[in-house]
């Protein structure tokens, strides 16, 4: 790689576009920019705010490869979107194609879990570990793999995509989501709740014995999800992420016991269960990681 030449990492997601430029080190050497992603909005709306926040972040650098975590599915060897019902705007669209006529560069496609995944585990809170899971918590439940320093995709690409595996008579996505913490709210109370995750932290901190009971459920819940995963990979630490995760003090020791509970005994003596430690720029140190190491 090019010493002179510099890297763009990009955390696309449905809701904002963040960006930061590395060197050839693997140095971050700009601060994160972020724009809307207007993912309601026309697809050339959205692309523009991609193109935007990628010139804002570059400042006439010399681009020589750009990474993108992207919310999936995506074909990272085409370098297309598939259906992504969070970029709907961008459903099948040639992002490859755009990259190399925009900015010049080639594009490294992943999803965005993994990317967060593998910047976690490289520069956060799995680095030094030999496999690392890595889950984000937030508007879905998402779920990477990085064993050696590099992702793990399997043989479609589709490895870690948990989303729809069933966990507390639903699916990880329903249950293990902010929707999801409300969805256990409501069964503690037994009626319909418009509050958010947010607010049934707030309630629980606050000493309210239903949220305490709604965050124990969740605990219960992921500690279940994450020892299934754990059970099957064997991995030294597993990451947890998104915004859900900002509330770990309430869901951790239910999620802690649960989650050893399913494992071999080695396996539930040696794992280890860490808040993300990147928090915003994860995805797009991942992003840039993998560009990097795909490029060299």
């Amino acid at each position: 790689m090019p010493k002179e030449g510099f890297l763009l990492g990009i955390d696309l997601g449905g809701t904002k576009i963040a960006a930061g430029v590395f060197d050839w080190k693997r140095q971050l050497c700009s601060e994160i920019t972020t724009v809307p992603t207007e993912a309601g909005q026309p697809g050339e709306v959205t692309l523009g705010n991609l193109y935007r926040v990628a010139q804002r972040a570059l400042e006439g650098r010399r681009l020589i490869a750009v990474g993108i975590g992207s919310t999936g599915p995506v074909d990272s060897t085409t370098g297309r979107v598939l259906e992504a019902t969070s970029l709907p705007n961008l459903n099948f669209f040639d992002l490859g194609a755009w990259v190399r006529e925009k900015l010049n560069a080639p594009l490294f496609l992943e999803n965005d879990a993994n990317c967060f995944a593998l910047g976690e585990a490289l520069q956060g809170a799995g680095a030094g570990h030999k496999v690392v899971v890595a889950v984000t918590l937030g508007t879905g439940f998402g779920c990477g793999i990085v064993m050696d320093g590099a992702m793990y995709s399997g043989m479609t690409s589709n490895a870690g995509e948990v989303a729809f595996c069933p966990v507390a008579g639903d699916t990880y996505d329903n249950m293990l989501s902010g929707a999801g913490v409300r969805r256990f709210y409501e069964r503690v109370r037994g009626e319909p709740s418009p509050l958010s995750a947010r607010e049934i932290g707030d309630l629980a901190d606050g000493g309210d014995e239903e949220a305490l009971r709604t965050w124990r459920h969740y605990g219960e819940a992921l500690g279940a999800a994450l020892g299934t995963i754990a059970a099957v990979l064997d991995p030294s630490i597993c990451v947890v992420g998104g915004s859900v995760s900002k509330r770990f003090p309430l869901f951790e020791a239910p999620m802690q016991k649960r989650l050893r509970s399913i494992l071999a005994p080695a396996a539930a003596a040696a794992i280890q269960v860490a808040r993300a430690k990147l928090g915003p720029a994860a995805g797009v140190i991942g992003a840039a990681e993998y560009a990097f190491q795909r490029a060299l």
